[in-house]
């Protein structure tokens, strides 16, 4: 049978244009460091939307995205790790986003420090279950401010004052109850001495300034804009915490660091010492090495600051120029994920020999 010239022509050119596609798709790499990409889905457990979890998760979501088509990387310029797109999910929290990562439900996730350090000991929230020890870390990369506030009416000036007040130490699985817990008890307070509510900061902001309540904590940001606007009234004081009690909780490898919130930065507030809570990023033991470690190179690449950095989360990667990926160990819980720990090792931060160990 006779084929017409215009139908050979069709598919002559279907086959040139299936001919290219293929290529397209089977183009090798744009450098020998680089797989040909294909889609990873990368998800990264946070806390409510319009939380400091939730946000830092999407900062950090859009440091490390490189989905299939981008442009290769060019110098000074924004980039993620090749054809992996991370989703910031929400969730209940730091307790909740442990047991998601432990149980592989989550890729990865944000957890507060002393949270994680309760995990992996079996301790309240997490007694009755087994210790959680299959997590793995990629980096400190928040640090947050432990803040008690108090009423001005409340006569309270150091943590001893609590002594028979109300006082919201958060909401059952947040950050701030975890801890707020440990630096009442190094100071002796518990049920028996303090009346204990486990209000959101939110709540607890209405009730103390009606009078229901006479000091809350809050572990949030350094500057934190529900601090400032109840600064501004000039019905608060912020509390210090320090002292020879608070000492313990800030040895070297503790869950906390020493934090000073200068006297600029709430109106009526003097410079307060206080706690620094460190944000952890955790995955899972199993988690895929070469992944994590392009993970950590793109959290630290300096060109990808700009989506990390920013006057609304001013604590993300805390640390001047060149110190933040020692700052990123100082105070981890659980190892480092062996990803993790190679680039730390190639970045001269962590020695070669104790490269797998959590400093």
């Amino acid at each position: 049978m006779r084929i017409p010239a215009r139908n050979l022509a069709i598919s002559a050119g279907a086959i040139v244009v299936a001919a290219l596609a293929l290529l397209f798709y089977l183009r090798p790499p744009a450098s020998l460091e680089e797989a040909p990409e294909t889609v990873t889905f990368f998800q990264i457990g946070t806390g409510s939307p319009g939380d400091e979890y939730f946000a830092v998760g999407e900062r950090l979501a859009a440091a490390i995205s490189r989905p299939p088509g981008t442009p290769r990387c060019e110098r000074g310029l924004p980039c993620g790790v090749a054809g992996l797109v991370a989703v910031a999910k929400s969730s209940p929290g730091p307790v909740a986003n442990v047991r998601a990562v432990s149980a592989g439900n989550y890729d990865s996730a944000l957890v507060a420090a002393p949270v994680l350090d309760l995990a992996t000991r079996a301790e309240t929230p997490f007694r009755g279950e087994k210790p959680i020890r299959n997590l793995r870390a990629i980096a400190g990369v928040y640090r947050e401010a432990l803040y008690l506030i108090a009423s001005r009416n409340a006569d309270v000036t150091s943590i001893a004052d609590l002594e028979g007040k109300r006082v919201s130490v958060g909401t059952p699985g947040s950050g701030t109850r975890e801890a707020a817990l440990p630096v009442l008890a190094v100071h002796g307070l518990g049920r028996r001495t303090v009346t204990f509510f486990d209000y959101d900061a939110a709540t607890a902001t209405d009730l103390m300034l009606r009078g229901q309540l006479d000091a809350f904590f809050l572990v949030d940001a350094l500057p934190s804009a529900e601090i400032a606007s109840l600064a501004d009234r000039g019905s608060i004081v912020i509390v210090p915490i320090t002292g020879d009690e608070v000492g313990q909780l800030t040895l070297p490898g503790a869950n906390f660091q020493p934090l000073e919130i200068p006297d600029d930065m709430y109106r009526f507030v003097p410079a307060t010492k206080t706690l620094g809570v460190s944000m952890i990023w955790v995955v899972n033991e199993t988690a895929d090495a070469d992944l994590v470690y392009r993970i950590a190179n793109a959290l630290f690449y300096e060109s990808n600051r700009v989506l990390l950095s920013g006057p609304a989360l001013p604590g993300l990667l805390p640390g001047e120029e060149g110190e933040e990926e020692g700052l990123a160990i100082a105070s981890l819980p659980v190892p480092l994920h062996e990803g993790a720990a190679r680039y730390y090792r190639e970045a001269g931060v962590l020695p070669p020999e104790d490269g797998d160990k959590t400093p």
